[in-house]
Order: C-alpha cells, then sequence, then structure tokens
C-alpha cells in the first residue's frame, strides 16, 4: 500500500490498478479513488490522512460484505461530492455509472493450479451476473452461505439461465456451434424411409438463441417454456381453403380421419384402421404430444408458411363438425392465431429445406427465438398493437466452460471468435455477424450472453493460449490460498503453513504455475472431525492427491519431490520418499557403474506420523539432519 501511495502516476489511476490487482478474499483498496470523497467518508475532511490509511480504516467495517458492495455502499452514504477538480472517480473518467465501470466483463478466464477453486469460483462469478444483489446478501465462507448460492446457481441452472460445458481433446466446432447428425429412417424429424442427416445446434449456439428470448412478449402470447414448432397441414395444398380460413377466422386448427375417432383412445396401431406410419405419427401428435403453449405454423406451400398460431387449450374430438368445415375434419385443437393469410418462406430458417407433406411434425431445427426474430425481420407483427409491445431488460445468459484450455480454441470457436468481443456483439456500434456454414443461418451473438472459463495452468500455461482467445477475454488469477487453511491444526502441524512452505520449494524448484491449490485441503475443515480423523484425511491427501500431483510435476524426478517434502532433511521414519541402495559390485561385478545405486520408494509409515508433516515445514539449521545420516542405507 505504502508503494502504490509513493507511485508517480495518476492518483485515481494508480488507486483503480491497485483496486482491480488486489487480492479478492483480502482487499485492501475500495472503489473509491478520489481523495476528498474518500476522506469525507471517513470522517477525516480536515485532517491529512493517508489514502492506504483511509482505505484500511474503512475496510476494518466491512464485515462479510463483498468489497464491491460495500464500496458502493459507502458512496451512497455521502450526500454531497466534494469538488475536486484535481482528479474524478474512476467511472467518472469514462463517462460512465460507477454500476457500468464495474459490470462484470461479458468474456472471462479464471485461470491458476489446480486446487485453487475455479470451478467454485465460478458459481459465485455466475452469480455475480445474474444476482449481484443475492450474491452481496449471502457472501460468507460459511457451509449455509455456500449452500444457498449453490441453491440459486441450481434454479437458474434449471430456467437454463446457465450451461456448463468441458472442452477436451475431443470436443470439436459441431459440438460448440453446430453439425450434422444422422435422422434414422421414419424417425422423429425424419419420417422418409431412408438415413437422412440434420444440423444440430451447439451448446454455445442454443444459449444465444435462447438469450434473444423476450419473456414479456412470450407471456403475453401465451407461449409455454421452450415450445416446439410444429408444421400442420390444414387442408391439402391444392384444396380450396375453405376449412383452413374457417380455422384461421375461429380460433382452431383442425385435421381429418374421422374414422379413427377420439385420437386419446383410440389404437392407432390397428390394422383395420388402415393407418400408415406417417398417419399414426400424425394422429399420435396432434391428440396426445401437442401442448399448450406450443406453435403451430400452417402449411402454405412447399417452401413457405401461410399461419402462425399458439395452442390454446386441449385436444378435442369434435364429431359435429360447423358449416364451412369439412365433414371429415374431426379432430381439433383451440388455436391463437397471432398470423394469418401470411406468405413467409420458412426455408432459411429449416436448414435449407422445405417442408413436407406429412401432416403433422415436429419442426425441430427451428427453436421460438429463431422464428419470432425471422418473422419480425419479415415485417410481420405478432401482436395486435401497432407497435411492437415493450420489452422487459434483456435477461443475462451465461455459459461456464470449464477446463477451457484442454481444447482445441481455433477449431472449437472458428469464426465466432470474432463475434464473442465485446464490440462485434449484436447491437454494438461493430456489430458483425456471420452465416454457419452447416445450417446458412446469419448469426451474431447476443450482448447479454456472458462466458466464464476456468484454465489449470499445470496443464498449459496462459503463453500457450490462442492469442485471438487471450486478446477478447479478460483473465483473473486464481491463486494458492493457504490463510483460508491457517485455522487448521492437524496433530500440531499448522495445514496453511504446511501449504504455503510447499509452495513456495515449487515456486523455486519448478514455477508458480505448478503450485499446490488450497482446495486438496478443505475436507480437513469438515465439522465434528476429531484429532485421530483429522490425521487419517490428511494422510489419504497426501499419499493419493499430492504425492501423485508433484510425481507428474517432476516427472518423478525424487530427487526434487525429496526437496519439496523437506524429506533430505528430516529422520529417515519421518521421510515420505526413500532410496534403496543396492551394492553394484554383488550384482554385476565389476562394471562402469556407481558403486551405491537404487530406485526410490515410499515410506508408508511415514504418512501416520504427525512429525512426518511437521517436518516438512522445519527449516531451521536445528532441523537439518547429520549428513551421515543421508547416507546410511534404509533398514
Amino acid at each position: 500500500m505504502s508503494l502504490v501511495q509513493e507511485i508517480d502516476l495518476e492518483h485515481v489511476l494508480k488507486w483503480k490498478i491497485a483496486f482491480i490487482y488486489q487480492d479478492v478474499n483480502t482487499p485492501c483498496v475500495l472503489p473509491i479513488y478520489k481523495y476528498k470523497s474518500l476522506s469525507a467518508i471517513a470522517g477525516e475532511a480536515d485532517k491529512q490522512v493517508a489514502q492506504a490509511d483511509l482505505y484500511t480504516r474503512l475496510l476494518e467495517q466491512r464485515g462479510e460484505k463483498p468489497v464491491l458492495a460495500y464500496g458502493f455502499d459507502l458512496w451512497d452514504s455521502l450526500e454531497e461530492v466534494p469538488d475536486d477538480e484535481e482528479a474524478t472517480d474512476a467511472w467518472e473518467i469514462a463517462g460512465q455509472t460507477k454500476e457500468e465501470a464495474f459490470k462484470p466483463p461479458l468474456n472471462q478466464i479464471l485461470f491458476g493450479p489446480p486446487g485453487t477453486g475455479k470451478t467454485y469460483n465460478a458459481i459465485n462469478q455466475t452469480l455475480a451476473i445474474l444476482a449481484p444483489e443475492f450474491l452481496a446478501q449471502n457472501s460468507g465462507d460459511g457451509p449455509e452461505s455456500r449452500k444457498r448460492l449453490k441453491t440459486e446457481f441450481d434454479r437458474f441452472a434449471a430456467a437454463d439461465r446457465v450451461r456448463f460445458v468441458t472442452f477436451h481433446q475431443s470436443f470439436s466446432y459441431e459440438d460448440f456451434v453446430e453439425g450434422l447428425r444422422a435422422l434414422p429412417p421414419n424417425s422423429e424429424g425424419n419420417p422418409s424411409d431412408s438415413l437422412a442427416y440434420d444440423v444440430a445446434k451447439g451448446v454455445f449456439v442454443q444459449l444465444c438463441l435462447d438469450a434473444r428470448s423476450d419473456p414479456v412478449l412470450e407471456q403475453k402470447l401465451g407461449l409455454k417454456k421452450d415450445p416446439t414448432i410444429w408444421k400442420i397441414s390444414i387442408e391439402e395444398a391444392s384444396g380450396d381453403g375453405r376449412t383452413r380460413r374457417y380455422c384461421f377466422q375461429h380460433g382452431e386448427a383442425r385435421i381429418g380421419w374421422h374414422k379413427v375417432g377420439d385420437i386419446r383412445q383410440a389404437d392407432l396401431a390397428d390394422p383395420s384402421l388402415k393407418l400408415g406410419s406417417n398417419d399414426q405419427s400424425s394422429l399420435s401428435s396432434f391428440g396426445r404430444e401437442i401442448e399448450e403453449g406450443d406453435v403451430l405454423v400452417c402449411l402454405g406451400t412447399r417452401k413457405s408458411i401461410c399461419g402462425v398460431g399458439v395452442v390454446s387449450g386441449e385436444y378435442e374430438y369434435n364429431p359435429a363438425v360447423p358449416e364451412g368445415v369439412r365433414k371429415d375434419y374431426v379432430q381439433r385443437l383451440p388455436v391463437n392465431w397471432l398470423l394469418s393469410d401470411i406468405d413467409f418462406d420458412i426455408t432459411a430458417l429449416n436448414g435449407g429445406r422445405g417442408l413436407t407433406l406429412k401432416t403433422v411434425y415436429p419442426m425441430s431445427r427451428i427453436s421460438w427465438p429463431e422464428l419470432q426474430q425471422g418473422l419480425q425481420q419479415a415485417g410481420f407483427s405478432l401482436t395486435s398493437e401497432p407497435k411492437k409491445p415493450a420489452t422487459a431488460e434483456k435477461l443475462p445468459y451465461v455459459l461456464i466452460i470449464d477446463e477451457i484450455n484442454r481444447g482445441n480454441i481455433s477449431r472449437i470457436f472458428g469464426e465466432l471468435i470474432t463475434l464473442i468481443e465485446p464490440s462485434k456483439r449484436a447491437g454494438a456500434a461493430e456489430a458483425l455477424e456471420v452465416v454457419l456454414p452447416y445450417s446458412r443461418r446469419h448469426f451474431s451473438v447476443p450482448d447479454n450472453v456472458y462466458l466464464i472459463g476456468t484454465m489449470n495452468t499445470a496443464d498449459r500455461s496462459l503463453a500457450g493460449l490462442d492469442i485471438a482467445l487471450r486478446r477478447r477475454f479478460a483473465f483473473r488469477e486464481m491463486p494458492p490460498q493457504p490463510k483460508l487453511l491457517d485455522c487448521i491444526e492437524v496433530a500440531g502441524v499448522n495445514i496453511g503453513q504446511l501449504l504455503r512452505v510447499m509452495n513456495q520449494r515449487i515456486e523455486v524448484l519448478l514455477d508458480r504455475e505448478h503450485c499446490l491449490g488450497h482446495a486438496y485441503f478443505i475436507p480437513l475443515k469438515e465439522e465434528g472431525l476429531e484429532d485421530g480423523d483429522l490425521l487419517v484425511k490428511l494422510e489419504l491427501i497426501f499419499r493419493n492427491q499430492i504425492l501423485p500431483l508433484l510425481q507428474e510435476y517432476f516427472f518423478e524426478d525424487w530427487q526434487r519431490i525429496q526437496w519439496v517434502l523437506n524429506d533430505h532433511r528430516k529422520p529417515k521414519p519421518d521421510r515420505f520418499t526413500k532410496r534403496d541402495v543396492q551394492d553394484v559390485t554383488a550384482l554385476f561385478g565389476t562394471i562402469n557403474l556407481p558403486a551405491q545405486v537404487g530406485g526410490w520408494r515410499i515410506n508408508e509409515a511415514a504418512f501416520k506420523r504427525p512429525s512426518a508433516y511437521a517436518g516438512v515445514i522445519a527449516v531451521n539449521a536445528g532441523a537439518e539432519v547429520p549428513s551421515a545420516d543421508h547416507d546410511e542405507v534404509d533398514a
């Protein structure tokens, strides 16, 4: 803090940099950078107190509140902002409100060594986007606070506002954006007798389509959540159209097959009905599968639709056919027709395919947001109002990409790597769109879609990332937090200090990207554990997680593993690793090898000894084991 105070840099800028790069778990700077404002809040307006000291005094009263929310509360408590021409707050410089200045980035990556809580913190970062007030009210580290945060996160996930995906070596553009999938003959989406291929949306494209949805309009139209789009033919295309016009005017949809009777009670597979597979499928869809809130599009031609409606009730068998309707059209659905007697070419939305003659089937290639957007772009209003109804503020959607650096970024994102840039999002001044290669759809990324990636630096460092990706993401380091373990002692061994010392040695022998995360030791914080249970847990952590990880880090270089664990300075019984020494002369005779060599072994007994863990920390001269003892052959 004193160093920041002395830096010869513009006043507000240097404190803003300090705020952004501080340790979020132990903050020392508040998001208030103008000295006069800060001193007025602290009640020191008439005194010359260093800005660092003002931060310290105010943060002592923060409690469990997140530093950002606490800073906003302090700012709001300042009734009158002191006039200061010398410096202005960071959001004033940028012409922003303070909320805009600290809005979460659209694209961010949490990076750090394994076990530092990157995926764990992704939930917090998600809630900072979707429910910042809820996060501020439940920001404690206790299990109850975490449980509430996880429950809220799960609620958003159930509403499809959050998606989770893990990148790996086999994950591809087809999984993320779109690709082809095979449709077996006579299956849903392929009523023909031959194999067909369909364009399947990837997880990111589907999220973007959902993010374009308009909840206010959908509620007004009576749509259910994620409605299915159904194609229906009311009369043949060559018919006189009287039945179709009647349906449009009287709010219903009808199909024939009067001999079947009530679809809900009929055995559609009965040979006496002489129904083909397409007929059975159409009848089953109409009477048993279409639900209230689904969308019907009425066939006009093989390329176009002539009506769009929302199903407003349940199926009815109506043998008393009204005047003006074909006598065999006894199967009825109540429908609120939003558009009728239109001519809208649907082939582009349908992946370049025309409509088939099958009477009723789901249009799996089209989602409601796509249909809505296509109709509105063609100039059709979905309500009776002359203007589009006012819409609520767009809801944010989040995609969490775990292990983002394990996939082939260029291959997975493809051309979308350009579109995720904030300035290229839909609605921005420099907005761009692309034509997707399989569906031939025009596509852009909405500005309410957030990407949160996690990255294990032990697998691949930042230096190995695609430059295009690095430029478009904000990176937030998640280092190990030994202080979170300082409250844990196992048989007199402070676990926070144990982790701290091992990581210091790893940084010297390897680098900071391969440190050990605090999450490995979090199970030791479980309530109700006795001293014996704690030692058993610590033994399992070291034996099954820490030691194998060190073996991988150092490529079986057991000498360096010994140095990390301080085994070279511990008594033999406390060494986690030990070396068998063989008499080469006795084994091979006179050959050109060192007189005594041997392999390394794990000392299982050491994991049960508290002194073995205490010896990892011991670095004082008194802890040194005599050099002669190192050379003894282990019994």
